[in-house]
């Protein structure tokens, strides 16, 4: 089956061809990128548009026709009208994605939230020994970058809740101030406080690497920034750690600990047989992964044995920097239920 998948970000629109049959590896093909306007509906729909006729004209080019458009986006979706409603970092409001791309192309469009497709595209394409959808697993989807969210797939639908925010467990006032007790008054951008995203999304874990370096906790973080603080980032810390760094090793405990805080009430509220952790921090290195399990493991003292065999279920995201376009193309793929 060919497919688009547009993944739609704050700051760029990413778009792809995806050819895939259940049983095998998604190819993505004709890939393109652009620009979002993040300013006005009209703006915002033409950023779209530009990227997707690139793929739309590489498409017609060769093959048979393209059979539907995925498009995942972040912010609140409208799943059934295809329409986002709001989006953080974007005056967008009520953008009738769906029908401007059916307008255009004559194709059914699907449009979901980024993180519940980024869950469909795992729990459809991230085993490919699977050769049927009836074998879909319940499986979370946690993704930790600029913001933390959450995504689940049970009985072959995406759980979304009453208005499409169930799975928040970035934002679960107060659960911060279980591994830190001065973290559960850090107030975070939803105007909760003590939320996991306030304190380790990837801009926070930066920013206490910073915090680290600047008090003397972190030496061979002002050593790997060449004294330029504002430098120090994720991807260095956790690059520092992997190095033996004791102050990053530190660093990454304490931000695995937070993770392993929110996959712990993912565990208990969905019970799934995967949890996925994708994102820009999660990608940095295995460091990050090892320190999740452990993590995770020690907050079972004399049970559940689940909790001390989590690296079996809890797993690095598998669909590669491909994951925002396949999950997106695998909305039309397989359809989730509902």
């Amino acid at each position: 089956m060919r497919v688009i998948g547009v993944d739609i970000g704050g700051t760029k629109v990413a778009a792809g061809l995806v050819e895939a049959t259940l049983g095998s590896r998604p190819i993505v093909t004709a890939r393109a990128r652009g620009p979002v306007d993040p300013t006005t509906n009209s703006g915002g729909i033409a950023s779209i548009l530009a990227v997707v006729d690139q793929v739309w004209r590489d498409a017609s080019k060769h093959g048979p026709s393209v059979a539907a458009i995925g498009v995942a986006c972040a912010g609140s979706v409208d799943h059934h009208d295809g329409v986002l409603r709001r989006a953080s970092n974007m005056s967008w409001t009520d953008l009738g994605i769906a029908e401007a791309l059916g307008d255009r192309y004559g194709v059914p469009v699907t449009v979901e939230n980024d993180v519940n497709a980024a869950a469909w595209g795992e729990a459809i394409f991230g085993d490919p020994d699977r050769e049927t959808s009836s074998a879909i697993p319940t499986l979370a989807y946690i993704t930790v970058g600029t913001g933390i969210g959450t995504g689940a797939v049970e009985g072959g639908r995406i759980i979304r809740g009453r208005a499409g925010g169930a799975g928040e467990f970035g934002h679960l006032p107060g659960l911060a101030g279980a591994v830190d007790p001065d973290a559960a008054l850090v107030v975070c951008s939803c105007g909760a406080r003590g939320c996991v995203e306030a304190v380790a999304s990837g801009p926070a874990f930066a920013a206490a690497g910073q915090t680290w370096a600047r008090d003397g906790r972190a030496p061979g973080l002002v050593e790997a920034s060449h004294g330029d603080l504002s430098g120090i980032d994720a991807a260095m810390i956790t690059r520092a750690a992997t190095s033996g760094d004791a102050g990053a090793l530190q660093l990454v405990a304490r931000e695995a600990r937070f993770i392993a805080q929110t996959i712990a009430v993912a565990w208990r509220a969905y019970s799934p047989d995967v949890i996925v952790l994708g994102g820009g921090v999660m990608s940095a290195g295995d460091v990050m992964l090892k320190a999740v399990h452990v993590g995770l493991s020690s907050l079972a003292v004399t049970g559940p044995a689940r909790l001390r065999e989590c690296s079996s279920w809890v797993l690095p995201a598998r669909l590669g920097n491909d994951a925002g376009v396949i999950g997106a193309g695998a909305l039309v793929v397989v359809r989730p239920a509902g």
